[in-house]
């Protein structure tokens, strides 16, 4: 089993994690600190329109658009858990009535959040359903005497209403610690039906924990390697949560202090802006296109540079197998969800459609989220889906280009992450001065930064930076020069 590096860092108002096995990432979350995903958050709403032909209702929970409550969405995805149990009971309600939900799946485009009006409590060895009856093992959990018992204790934890879900980490735990916890989590729901009564149309009732402490609940310890982080601060609260481990299981967390950034220092701030672009290089060559639409996500494959010393058909063979391998990780890692159709190369061999089928198929399968692969049709093409889980941190790195229909460009904000990135790598090299010129817009941005200034001073060791706002640049483009050389509306930023 290959072993992970996870890193974290926390600065400028944004928290990073990343997770990386043979120096690749795997998983990435970046969002911005104390607004953490709304996947798990509790409202009270107000029913705002009924549909009872589909069994559903519209509902004000104070966020942009109202959310989509159905029938058929409930707290837990089964499709990760066996088990057994009741469903629940779609709410008695009407249009104007007040109610809590929780949010399942995050906004997309112009589609409000979905929500359940029947809650799940996440803990780090079960999830807690205070009024949904099922009872369930996690589907990597493989050892059938395991899963029966695992089955039987939570049985045992939980009241005839209640249900629970014992997750990975379940069996690493005794039975008082699981008490505790089954104890914890009733307390939660107990505060949030107590807030209920007395809370407005629109409040936050229960959110989830902020990006480190969800990485560490969710990752087995046994599947890392080190743990590497970009403040003392953070070093101090990861190893809290890493005491929490059996000793056996606890690995290192080191601090990263040099001055540089953490993740240009180990290579991996190429791969997160990697993530921005349509275009994705493999490793012989060839590359994908990846264009999401409103409707579906498109994946065309392509040999680019890429020969090969054997026949055409071993070639293609070669490119689409690099391909799929390629494309479950960028599925995972850019948290597309819904129908994916990918284009990969025409190949004549029946053998070698199924092989690429088959691949993709068991690439797939490493990702938490359900996906579901079809067959490849005579033109190549192949359909997936896949459920899309948590946030999406690419919404808070790129966002829509208004000079092309489809586009995407960096946001000020990550493009300005990236000018501290690059700042500091100067300073590290002993450049005492550097010009940044820019589009006016960042410009703008970056004067009204307060967190980026406070952040950068005490990291650039005396260094005078100014800034040169250029017109003609792009809205994302940073270009640096360290000659001393100063136009007349350059303007001294530190």
């Amino acid at each position: 089993m290959s072993k992970k590096t996870i890193f974290f860092d926390d600065y400028c108002g944004y928290q990073i994690s990343v997770i990386v096995e043979n120096g690749k990432i795997t998983e990435f979350d970046f969002e911005k600190r104390n607004n953490t995903s709304v996947i798990g958050n509790i409202y009270k709403g107000r029913v705002e329109k009924i549909l009872p032909g589909m069994n559903s209702a519209f509902v004000n929970c104070g966020l942009e658009r109202n959310c989509y409550l159905s029938a058929d969405d409930v707290p837990l995805d089964k499709s990760r858990y066996d088990g057994g149990g009741e469903n629940p009971v779609f709410p008695d309600i009407k249009e104007g009535d007040e109610i809590a939900v929780q949010v399942i799946k995050a906004p997309v485009g112009n589609k409000g959040a979905r929500v359940a009006a029947h809650f799940s409590f996440v803990g780090k060895h079960m999830i807690y359903m205070p009024d949904t009856p099922f009872v369930g093992v996690s589907r990597k959990i493989t050892d059938a005497e395991l899963r029966k018992n695992l089955i039987y204790c939570a049985e045992t934890l939980k009241s005839r209403d209640e249900g629970v879900v014992m997750r990975t980490s379940a069996p690493y735990a005794n039975h008082v610690s699981l008490e505790n916890e089954i104890k914890y989590l009733r307390n939660l729901y107990s505060g949030v039906a107590e807030e209920l009564k007395k809370a407005r149309v629109g409040a936050l009732l229960y959110t989830d924990l902020e990006l480190p402490m969800r990485v560490m609940r969710d990752t087995l310890s046994y599947d890392i390697e080190r743990i590497i982080v970009g403040s003392q601060k953070l070093a101090s609260l990861i190893r809290e949560l890493v005491n929490l481990y059996p000793a056996e299981y606890r690995r290192p967390v080191l601090l990263h202090d040099s001055g540089r950034d953490m993740l240009e220092e180990y290579g991996l701030s190429e791969q997160i802006s990697a993530l921005t672009s349509p275009r994705v290089n493999l490793e012989n060559g060839a590359y994908l296109v990846i264009e999401k639409t409103e409707a579906l996500t498109v994946i065309d494959v392509n040999t680019g540079g890429f020969t090969g010393a054997d026949s055409l058909e071993q070639t293609v063979y070669s490119t689409n197998i690099s391909a799929a391998r390629e494309i479950a990780r960028q599925v995972k890692l850019r948290n597309i969800g819904g129908i994916v159709v990918v284009d990969f190369i025409d190949m004549s061999d029946p053998r070698h459609c199924d092989s690429i089928v088959s691949e993709l198929e068991k690439a797939l399968k490493k990702d938490i989220a359900k996906c579901t692969v079809g067959k490849m049709s005579e033109f190549g093409l192949v359909e997936f889906t896949r459920k899309r889980t948590g946030g999406n941190p690419l919404a808070l790195m790129t966002k829509p280009c208004r000079h092309c229909r489809g586009g995407k460009i960096k946001t000020a904000r990550y493009a300005l992450l990236e000018m501290r990135s690059a700042l500091l790598k100067f300073v590290a090299d002993g450049h005492r001065f550097i010009r940044a010129d820019m589009h006016a817009t960042l410009f703008e941005k970056l004067n009204e930064w307060q967190e980026l200034k406070a952040d950068l001073a005490p990291l650039l060791q005396g260094a005078e930076v100014y800034l040169v706002p250029r017109r003609s640049y792009t809205e994302e483009q940073i270009s640096y020069r360290l000659d001393g050389a100063l136009p007349e509306n350059a303007v001294k930023f530190m």
